[in-house]
C-alpha cells in the first residue's frame, strides 16, 4: 500500500513551490509526509486553517506548526474569526480555498495540492446525487482542476491509515468527523456508506468508478457540442435538436458565462423551439441577456440596451445645412451639384421649410403601393434583429409624414415620395463626420 502512494505521488511532476492544505488529520499528515520522501527539495507551504469550530482547534494549528519545522516546511495559518450562522459548511470551504489562492500569489506557485480520497469522492458523488443536479456533477471532484490537485483521490481512506501506521506516523484526530448527526456528510460516512459495503465491499471503489465514467461520457459530449457551438451563434438551426440543451451550455460557457441555472437554459431551449417567436430574449442577470432573433443568437449588455440611437434628440433639416446626426452630417438639399457624399433622391409636391431626422418608432408607417406599413412589421420581413430595428432612421415631413427609413444601410423611399414630373426634386445627403 505505501508504494501505491508514493508511486501516485512520484507520477506528478511538481512545481519548485507548492501549497499544501495541512489540518493535521491522517489524510493531510501522510500527503505531507509522501511529498516530502519523494521530493526531499521541495519548496512546502504548509496551509493551515483555524475555523475555531472546535475547543481543539489550537492544538490542531500547534500540532500543525509542529509539523512545518519537522519536515522542513514553511507555515501559513489564518484563523476564520467572521464565522456564519448559516451555510457553515460551505463558506469555510470558499474560505479555505481563497487562503489556498492567496498563498499561491504570494509564493509564485500554480500549485494547490489538498489530500482529497476515494472516499472523499463517494461522499461527494451520494450527496450530489441525493440533493438533485445535473449529471456532470456526477463525475465528482477532478484529480486537477486549474491550479488544484488531488493526488489521493483514488486512494481510499484506509489505505491512507494503513500507509500512517506502518511509517509510525502520528495525526489529529477530529470528534466531529464521527457525528452523524453533525454533517449530511458525516451521515453517509459513519452510517450510509457502512451500511452499503454490507452489500459490497468494493462500493467506494465502484462509486469512484462511475464517476470516472460520467466524467470521460461529459468530455466527449462537451467536445461535440463545442463543435456544435461554432455555428450556433450565426444559425443556431444548424444545430439537432437533441444536442441543444448542452451546445447553449457550453456557448454560454465559451462566452465566460458559468453561473446559470437550469430554469435559464429551458427558458432558452423553448424559445429557440418556439417557431412563432422570431425575435424574443431570455434575462440571464440583471446586466445580461440572451437574444434570439430569427436563426440568429446573441448575447448582449442590457445595460448597454438603450442604444444611442434612441436617445439622440430629433434633428431638423433645414435646407442645404450640414447638420449632426449619431457619427454622421446629414443635409436636405435642391442642390444636386455636392461630390463626394451619398445622396438619396426623393420629390416633394408641397414646399417644406424643413424635415426631420429622428430615430424610427415601430407605429411609424410607410406608404407602399397598396397601402401603408408599418415599420414593426417592415423589421420583421426583413429579419432585422433587436440592434438592426434600434439602428432605424426616418425622415419625415414636419406633419411626420415618413419621407423614407434606413433599413440596414439602405434607404427605402415612401411611394409618396418617389420622384415624379410635377414635384420638385430634392436630396437627402450624408457623410461620416469627422470627430
Amino acid at each position: 500500500m505505501t508504494d501505491k502512494i508514493d508511486k501516485q505521488i512520484k507520477k506528478n511532476h511538481w512545481e519548485n513551490t507548492v501549497i499544501v492544505a495541512v489540518s493535521g488529520g491522517v489524510d493531510s499528515v501522510v500527503l505531507l509526509y509522501a511529498l516530502r520522501e519523494a521530493l526531499p527539495k521541495l519548496h512546502i507551504i504548509i496551509a493551515h486553517v483555524n475555523y475555531h469550530l472546535r475547543s481543539e482547534s489550537d492544538d490542531d494549528a500547534r500540532f500543525v506548526a509542529q509539523l512545518a519545522d519537522k519536515f522542513n516546511a514553511t507555515f501559513e495559518q489564518i484563523e476564520w474569526l467572521d464565522i456564519p450562522q448559516k451555510s457553515v459548511e460551505k463558506k469555510a470551504r470558499e474560505f479555505r480555498y481563497q487562503f489556498f489562492s492567496d498563498l499561491a500569489k504570494k509564493y509564485s506557485t500554480h500549485t494547490i495540492i489538498v489530500a482529497h480520497h476515494a472516499d472523499d469522492q463517494a461522499e461527494t458523488v451520494l450527496l450530489k446525487l441525493v440533493r438533485g443536479g445535473q449529471l456532470s456533477q456526477l463525475s465528482g471532484m477532478d484529480g486537477s482542476n486549474q491550479n488544484i490537485f488531488r493526488p489521493f483521490l483514488g486512494i481510499t481512506k484506509q489505505e491512507i491509515i494503513n500507509y500512517a501506521q506502518k511509517k509510525g506516523l502520528s495525526w489529529r484526530e477530529d470528534r466531529t468527523n464521527h457525528d452523524p448527526s453533525y454533517t449530511p456528510r458525516n451521515l453517509l460516512r459513519n452510517e450510509i456508506i457502512p451500511n452499503l459495503k454490507t452489500i459490497n465491499r468494493q462500493v467506494v471503489y465502484h462509486i469512484n468508478d462511475f464517476a470516472k465514467q460520467i466524467a470521460e461520457q461529459e468530455r466527449l459530449i462537451k467536445s461535440q457540442a463545442s463543435q456544435y457551438a461554432e455555428a450556433f451563434e450565426k444559425n443556431w438551426t444548424s444545430v439537432p435538436e437533441l444536442w441543444l440543451v448542452v451546445t447553449i451550455k457550453v456557448y454560454l460557457q465559451q462566452k465566460g458565462l458559468y453561473q446559470f441555472k437550469e430554469s435559464q437554459i429551458k427558458q432558452i431551449h423553448l424559445l429557440l423551439l418556439n417557431n412563432k417567436k422570431t425575435n424574443g430574449f431570455v434575462q440571464l442577470s440583471k446586466n445580461l441577456m440572451f437574444v434570439k432573433s430569427y436563426q440568429q443568437v446573441y448575447l448582449t449588455n442590457t445595460s448597454e440596451i438603450t442604444n444611442t440611437m434612441q436617445v439622440l434628440p430629433t434633428v431638423m433639416l433645414k435646407l442645404n445645412q450640414w447638420q449632426k446626426f449619431a457619427d454622421e452630417a446629414f443635409k436636405w438639399t435642391d442642390n444636386d451639384s455636392d461630390l463626394n457624399v451619398e445622396k438619396l433622391p426623393f420629390s416633394m409636391i408641397t414646399n417644406e421649410p424643413f424635415v426631420y431626422l429622428r430615430p424610427a418608432k415601430a407605429s411609424d408607417k410607410l406608404a407602399i403601393i397598396n397601402g401603408h406599413k408599418k415599420l414593426r412589421r417592415l423589421a420583421i420581413d426583413e429579419k432585422l434583429s433587436q440592434a438592426e430595428r434600434q439602428k432605424m432612421v426616418v425622415l419625415s415631413t414636419p406633419n411626420d409624414e415618413i419621407i423614407a427609413v434606413k433599413v440596414r444601410q439602405h434607404w427605402r423611399i415612401s411611394t409618396n415620395f418617389v420622384t415624379k414630373q410635377d414635384a420638385k426634386l430634392y436630396w437627402l445627403a450624408w457623410r461620416i463626420e469627422e470627430r
